[in-house]
């Protein structure tokens, strides 16, 4: 047997379960008493059922009615519910935004887009994977982050990719070490003291050693850290010196440090925004990605 009950059909016996009559359940919903009788018939006869007990003076449930009743409560109120936080979800009321991003990005130009995002959106839920470039990539195509702010990545079909913007390498050093007072330096000048390298599964490596490549010059690390606060730590230790973007800058203290921008030749890093071609971001992502637009915009 087949059965096709609607959702309003459901209302209006879920309405008429709760009424003394339906004469009183019909006016509850705005429809005529003959519209709702009609309706619980219609039910009746799909089900094989008989759901009301009628009097000229009462009305009552069957021991069917109350099963169904107890039912069709539930569906009612669920569906309501759902639809309610759909409903919010696309006005961007409420609902959950992810995004990953580079530890840079996070230090430098999250929190002010954030800021902003909370006054907007007070009530939606934001995390943030702080990833690496290819950690950051997967979280978009796997669907753990609806967007991403990092290096520009290889070409995927799937993905599209906005440049927001560019980040330069500096040399970092401590203040006392003698290319501290340059306002400028070279890729040469740095090869010839103890360089502390990043890992070679980072992005920040990749770019120093294309600009040692255009530079013609090579650099054996004397020490290869994974973090960023690692290489800085090992800097302020006087344990050599590193290269590495400015964004990166934010992410420690500067106190007993210097950078220096590297010249000969600029080597640098471009950030995107990254997404899933052709999907969509909901209302509260959109203004979240807008928001590092202009935070970005901000650093020139």
């Amino acid at each position: 047997m087949s059965i096709n009950l609607t959702l309003r059909q459901l209302k209006v016996f879920v309405a008429a379960s709760r009424g003394s009559s339906f004469s009183e359940a019909a006016e509850q919903l705005g429809i005529t008493q003959p519209s709702l009788s009609s309706t619980i018939r219609k039910i009746e006869e799909q089900l094989g059922l008989r759901l009301f007990d009628r009097t000229t003076r009462t009305l009552a449930l069957t021991t069917d009615g109350r099963d169904l009743a107890a039912v069709a409560e539930h569906l009612v109120r669920d569906f309501e519910k759902t639809l309610e936080s759909l409903i919010s979800r696309s006005s961007g009321q409420r609902g959950r935004v992810s995004v990953a991003v580079l530890p840079s990005i996070a230090a430098a130009v999250l929190p002010g887009a954030l800021h902003a995002f909370a006054a907007a959106y007070p009530e939606v839920e934001v995390t943030v994977r702080d990833y690496l470039q290819d950690r950051a990539i997967s979280a978009v195509r796997d669907g753990l982050a609806d967007f991403a702010v990092t290096t520009q990545p290889a070409v995927y079909p799937e993905l599209t990719s906005e440049e927001l913007g560019t980040d330069a390498f500096h040399l970092v050093c401590r203040a006392d070490h003698p290319l501290a007072a340059q306002s400028e330096t070279t890729w040469q000048q740095i090869t010839a003291y103890p360089f502390i390298a990043m890992a070679a599964s980072t992005s920040v490596r990749r770019f120093a050693e294309g600009g040692l490549v255009q530079a013609d010059r090579t650099i054996r690390a004397r020490y290869e850290v994974e973090q960023i606060p690692s290489a800085v730590a090992l800097v302020a230790a006087g344990l050599g010196v590193t290269a590495l973007p400015e964004l990166t800058l934010r992410m420690f203290p500067r106190e007993g440090l210097a950078s220096v921008p590297i010249l000969e030749p600029v080597v640098r890093r471009r950030i995107c925004l990254v997404t899933v071609t052709g999907r969509s971001l909901s209302v509260a992502a959109s203004f979240l990605a807008d928001e590092i637009r202009i935070a970005f915009q901000r650093l020139d």
